[in-house]
């Protein structure tokens, strides 16, 4: 299994560190321990409040800005569409950044309608401030909404997934749009651990509960972003390239699915 996933020519680690609900000086400790530890993709958000502490920690470490894959997401509750160039400017600002790997559309928010804001978002990736544009939370419905409006390169749609929800539909749609789907809350907030299923599978396979998981959401060509304050945790999410789920393992973990978000 590969360490990433492309599309367009640009790579995208299989396995990130989500930062949401991570704040001030732990925020900017965690994403440069991170980095220290071997990840290259780090995901924020503008809504996350921790962009300038996310920045700092990529600085702080010793890991140039062009290795990390870096993603943010435009906050657009809040950020009407004559507004995201600037938001996405005052982003740029707080990440120490001149451009970030990928750009996305946090909530399907919009103020006038889609079509405008992928516009918008397409102007600034031409720009050079964005190497790709993706989603964050579309359905099926928005994503072939996006295709109808001939945005057909959405780079990557990021939801909530993990054992205990099925995205059955949504994955297959992905699929066929070549959209690479982006796991949030992979591991469920540590749920994970505690279902006799994948503790199991985790003595099978010698590997904590959280291991396990996260190879079952990547053997599907799905990105995870687990977030950890905690450095041997930090380490563990990453150390899942020397084992393979077989096909009724993979099956048995999707059994679990129980619309638990």
């Amino acid at each position: 299994m590969s360490k990433s996933f492309s599309k367009s020519g640009l790579s995208i680690p299989s396995i990130g560190l989500g930062t949401w609900e991570l704040r001030g000086r732990k925020c900017r400790r965690v994403v440069r321990k991170a980095l220290e530890v071997g990840y290259r993709h780090i995901d924020t958000a503008a809504m996350y409040e921790n962009e300038s502490e996310v920045g700092s920690g990529i600085v702080d470490s010793s890991v140039d800005r062009n290795e990390v894959f870096l993603t943010t997401k435009i906050d657009t509750t809040k950020v009407k569409n004559e507004g995201i160039v600037e938001a996405f400017n005052q982003s740029l600002s707080d990440l120490k950044t001149d451009y970030v790997d990928l750009l996305l559309i946090h909530w399907p928010t919009f103020s006038t309608n889609l079509g405008d804001m992928l516009e918008i978002m397409y102007g600034i990736k031409e720009n050079q401030k964005a190497k790709a544009i993706g989603v964050s939370n579309f359905n099926t419905t928005l994503l072939n909404e996006c295709a109808r409006l001939g945005f057909e390169d959405i780079y990557c749609n990021q939801v909530e997934y993990h054992p205990f929800l099925s995205q059955e539909i949504l994955f297959k749609k992905m699929s066929e749009m070549d959209v690479i789907p982006v796991a949030y809350c992979p591991i469920c907030r540590g749920d994970v651990a505690k279902d006799s299923a994948i503790i199991e599978l985790s003595e099978k396979y010698n590997k904590t509960p959280a291991q396990v998981t996260l190879r079952w959401v990547i053997q599907q060509q799905s990105v995870a972003i687990p977030k950890s304050a905690k450095k041997r945790r930090l380490k563990e999410n990453i150390d899942i390239y020397d084992f393979e789920i077989d096909d009724q393992d993979m099956t048995r973990i999707h059994s679990l699915a129980r619309d638990q978000r």
